[in-house]
């Protein structure tokens, strides 16, 4: 696809609130690199209320009618698709999507678990010529983060590092209103589910310098809220290759509430709260307001579908770079569910 200046052929897979809130809008706004031409969802209902959206035409295929996925994959004119899909359900679309020549990007995280994610990326890098493979992290978007990133590389050597991400899930929140968020199979619930953003939140922070990679994690893990399952809280002590140290602590079923992380550096420090950046300097502390383009859903969309144009995928979308997200989690998690055993990672050299 190198080279072309066409819009890309796209279908959206899904029916649910990410896909109708952010996905369908966002491609449909990226029409100079992007055109959407169907969606599919488990009924026609849901494939229904995305269309409804729209202000162009698509097609619709369902599991429920006779037009189904693997009529979708049939078509010439649509080139890549975009999963919007429950964590447990993606790997077998994304295999067909990929089997079928299909560019795909799947919504994080790469897969349920570290198992499953290698399994998968190691057949995608052995079996698979041509059709791209990416996964969709939209905080790797966020342009107060991208900014806070950059200042950072200013401050001298990271020292140290605290992150703090605490609300609770509404038990009748739109999201927790799905079936597969309120009995997960996959691990971790919602630590899982949105712990992957604020973990590749922080490897941006930190950077690619290789010493500020983290090495080993400790942590612990426990369920405030029964209608959390299985676990909604968890405190972890993270370590990089150079020694540094930094607490990560999240939870989804508290009362208290936090969203930031703060680096410190040899030079001063620097505090992300979402759209806030404190950046203290020299003994000077400066404040702005860095506006992100909605959830950086958006960017993120136009990024993909600049990268299938150019024929390249972009490294921050490359499936290894989540897997790396997902490690950092999954450690947490099992730590937690062995008294605080700190384990090692293995999986965060990130090939560029």
């Amino acid at each position: 696809m190198a080279g072309s200046e066409s819009p890309v052929g796209v279908a959206l897979l899904g029916g649910g609130i990410w896909a109708r809130e952010e996905h369908a809008p966002a491609i449909e706004a990226a029409a100079n690199l992007l055109s959407l031409k169907a969606v599919f969802s488990r009924s026609i209902a849901s494939a229904s209320s995305i269309a409804g959206t729209l202000s162009c035409h698509v097609d619709l295929y369902s599991d429920d009618t006779e037009n189904g996925f693997d009529d979708l994959l049939k078509r010439s004119d649509i080139q890549a698709v975009v999963m919007s899909l429950p964590i447990g359900h993606q790997s077998r679309f994304i295999k067909a999507a990929l089997l079928a020549g299909k560019h795909v990007l799947s919504e994080k995280p790469v897969a349920e678990n570290l198992e499953e994610a290698k399994n998968l990326i190691q057949w995608y890098r052995t079996e698979i010529k041509g059709p791209t493979w990416t996964v969709a992290e939209n905080w790797r978007f966020l342009k107060s983060y991208q900014y806070a990133a950059g200042q950072i590389k200013s401050l001298g050597k990271i020292t140290g590092f605290q992150g703090r991400q605490h609300d609770i899930v509404p038990e009748n929140w739109k999201f927790n209103l799905t079936e597969w968020r309120r009995k997960p199979t996959h691990q971790g619930g919602y630590l899982l589910d949105g712990g992957v953003h604020y973990v590749a939140g922080l490897r941006l922070l930190l950077g690619e310098e290789p010493d500020n990679q983290v090495a080993s994690i400790s942590a612990f893990t426990n369920q405030i809220q029964p209608y959390l399952p299985p676990v909604d809280t968890a405190d972890a002590i993270l370590k990089t290759r150079s020694g540094t140290t930094g607490v990560f602590q999240i939870s989804r079923g508290t009362s208290l509430r936090a969203d930031e992380w703060t680096i410190s550096c040899s030079n001063g420090w620097i505090k992300i709260e979402n759209e806030k950046v404190t950046i203290s300097r020299s003994g000077q502390t400066e404040v702005v307001t860095i506006s992100n383009e909605r959830t950086g859903v958006p960017p993120e969309i136009r990024a993909w579908g600049q990268s299938l144009l150019e024929g390249k995928a972009r490294s921050d979308q490359e499936p290894e770079t989540a897997l790396a997200d997902l490690e950092l989690i999954e450690l947490m998690l099992k730590s937690g569910s062995r008294g605080g055993m700190p384990l090692v990672c293995s999986h965060q050299d990130v090939p560029k």
